[in-house]
């Protein structure tokens, strides 16, 4: 399913200033992927709130989950209903396990076994049950982790969390607006940041010194005007994560004995 398809499906939802905006993002496919809401709010003259209306009247949960499905349409990887969603699935647990191979996870151990406190925040509610396995099983390894389960209290975090701490976000695009001024505060006082996204390229990763990823292709459901997304990708990359820890903690002290 591509953005034509979208408009052509909603096109008795969409208003005439709906329209001009998605003449502009079609005509500026490569530069939308850059763009945040306020930013193409001032290309198209328009407000933030009416961009955001758009996304959801398209069937998104907001304007981060439209570019997501943007730059995944471009790419060709966007599941229909015709698709064997099982395949699909397999696809997406053997391309996070084959990344994951292919990575060092050499300096994120180091960094996980020396901060005093892994902070960990997810931007969406089904990422954040993820990372709260995730903390649990830090745990056992004796290491401190505490969950930030809202913006708000990420902001209140902020004067808390040190060099000597560790901040990890989990996100599925890679481009919450709202997060960003965050992510760039925790750069500038060189506290190591952890990104966990979609494979792409995005700000979250970018501007991580540690950056991870998993892939989860979006699917459409027959009468359903939301599309589907599964995070088993997400689950996977985060077992391995652990893993990838433990075993680091393994060596290390059979090297001490």
């Amino acid at each position: 399913m591509n953005l034509e398809t979208l408009m052509q499906k909603h096109q008795k939802q969409l208003s005439e200033m709906d329209w001009a905006i998605l003449g502009y993002i079609l005509e500026n496919e490569q530069d939308i992927m850059r763009l945040s809401i306020v930013e193409l709010g001032e290309k198209v003259h328009s407000s933030k709130s009416s961009i955001l209306r758009l996304a959801k009247k398209l069937g998104f949960s907001g304007y981060s989950e439209f570019k997501y499905f943007m730059r995944q349409s471009k790419q060709n990887n966007i599941g229909t209903t015709g698709t064997d969603l099982i395949e699909l699935q397999t696809k997406d647990i053997e391309n996070t396990v084959k990344l994951a191979q292919q990575t060092d996870f050499t300096a994120l151990n180091k960094a996980i076994q020396k901060a005093n406190t892994v902070y960990c925040y997810a931007t969406g509610y089904s990422q954040r049950k993820v990372i709260e396995e995730f903390s649990k099983m830090l745990m056992i390894c004796d290491k401190r982790s505490i969950i930030i389960p809202v913006k708000t209290e990420l902001d209140i975090s902020m004067s808390m969390i040190t060099k000597e701490d560790i901040v990890l976000f989990v996100s599925l695009s890679g481009e919450t607006d709202e997060i960003k001024e965050n992510i760039l505060s925790l750069n500038a006082r060189k506290i190591p940041v952890v990104a966990l996204t979609t494979f792409s390229h995005n700000f979250f990763a970018e501007h991580a010194q540690y950056a991870y990823f998993y892939y989860s292709t979006p699917f459409t459901v027959s009468g359903k005007e939301h599309i589907a997304q599964s995070l088993v990708g997400l689950s996977v990359l985060m077992d391995l994560v652990y893993r990838k820890y433990v075993t680091y903690l393994n060596k290390e002290f059979e090297e001490g004995i």
